[in-house]
């Protein structure tokens, strides 16, 4: 009891801290979301590893325990004005008491925007395991799109951090926002170039204290511009879909399958994240054979370069994987993470599981190293 109590305790702390310690944003009429530019690129990859030993109290080894994870997360993202691509792949091996898992997740999508917001779509998904083998190709048709609104999430950053330093005796203004925005954006020019040419903008603007930038000024100015953080993408989109899916593992079996999909993601400032999605499948010959899924998580970040996030996942599976079996799992997770040195971040992390047949909550306090690669 002591144990779950105290886990619990930790990440009622972890979630209190994503709701109160906020740095301090200046005031402008201008969300994030009203910024599109005229493509968007997201691309991310990063790799995590985490090491657990236990030793318990009994003088022979019948409770000593090693435990390695190691995880690989990457995602793309293309959207323009006449198709998008996405594509995200996740990858988990973990190792304790002599044996061994593996997790494999991936799915994609290939887009073609018809008039407007609406398209047609290509789709396919992988579900591995050392059990199971599942793959999914769909097409159907949706509507909506999804911008990175990146360049402008920089764009306040770096007028609150002038704000901060006095350089800036005001805000900027929706349209001086913007055209520093696109500066960001634009393919092709170095940081350098960016440098430059938003600092002219910000001496144009007239609201520099004595005239022009100094020292602090442009080191902040390098500092935002030169930041890795996460990119920022705003949209939703929903989608019809239908097709084949086949279960290669455990037993062969292919089936027709009709699937709907919600897709959003939402900045509510600079600083922040939320993303969420929802989908149902259902097997065309047997409608009580469904799967359906709920991921949504919310990023900040804090101060003293801290970033904190909290996600959760619901899963039910009413006879996709096997005809006579109902499962529904939930999966919460709370995490603060702050960069070492370069691209090496540290991040504490807890989590909480409950799942069909499972006795009690299962919840778990792990440390670990990531790299983000870009």
């Amino acid at each position: 009891m002591r144990r779950r109590v105290s886990h619990g305790i930790v990440l009622a702390a972890l979630t209190l801290s994503i709701g109160v310690h906020s740095p301090a944003i200046g005031q402008s009429v201008l969300s994030v979301c009203d910024y599109t530019p005229p493509e968007s690129r997201l691309e991310r990859l990063s790799l995590q590893g985490s090491f657990q030993w236990y030793d318990g109290p009994f003088a022979d080894d019948r409770t000593r325990t090693v435990s390695l994870v190691a995880a690989a997360d990457y995602g793309a993202l293309i959207s323009s004005e006449p198709y998008g691509r996405r594509l995200d792949l996740y990858a988990e091996a973990r190792t304790a008491a002599n044996a061994w898992s593996l997790d494999l997740r991936g799915d994609g999508d290939l887009k073609a925007f018809l008039d407007g917001d609406v398209f047609g779509l290509g789709a396919f998904g992988v579900d591995a395991s050392l059990e199971s083998l599942e793959v999914d190709l769909t097409a159907g048709v949706g509507s909506g799109r999804f911008r990175d609104v990146t360049p402008l999430a920089k764009a306040i950053r770096l007028q609150n951090a002038l704000l901060d330093l006095g350089t800036l005796l005001a805000p900027l203004d929706r349209g001086q926002l913007l055209t520093i925005a696109r500066t960001l954006g634009e393919v092709g020019p170095t940081d350098e170039e960016r440098v430059v040419g938003v600092s002219d903008q910000l001496v144009a603007a007239g609201l520099l204290r004595d005239g022009g930038l100094d020292v602090l000024a442009l080191l902040a100015i390098e500092e935002t511009i030169a930041s890795s953080e996460g990119g920022r993408l705003c949209g939703s989109d929903v989608q019809a879909r239908v097709g084949l899916a086949a279960m290669v593992l455990p037993e062969l079996s292919i089936a027709t399958t009709g699937a709907l999909l919600y897709n959003a993601a939402f900045v509510p400032d600079p600083v922040s994240q939320l993303l969420s999605d929802a989908s149902v499948k259902v097997r065309l010959a047997h409608l009580g054979e469904l799967g359906a899924e709920l991921n949504a998580s919310y990023l900040r970040r804090l101060p003293d370069g801290w970033t904190a996030r909290l996600a959760y996942r619901f899963v039910l599976d009413r006879g996709w994987s096997r005809p006579d079996r109902t499962t529904v799992d939930h999966d919460l997770t709370a995490s603060l993470t702050t960069q070492l040195f370069g691209a090496i971040g540290l991040s504490l992390a807890g989590e909480v599981r409950y799942g069909s047949g499972d006795e009690e909550l299962t919840s778990s306090l792990t440390v670990h190293l990531a790299y983000d690669l870009f």
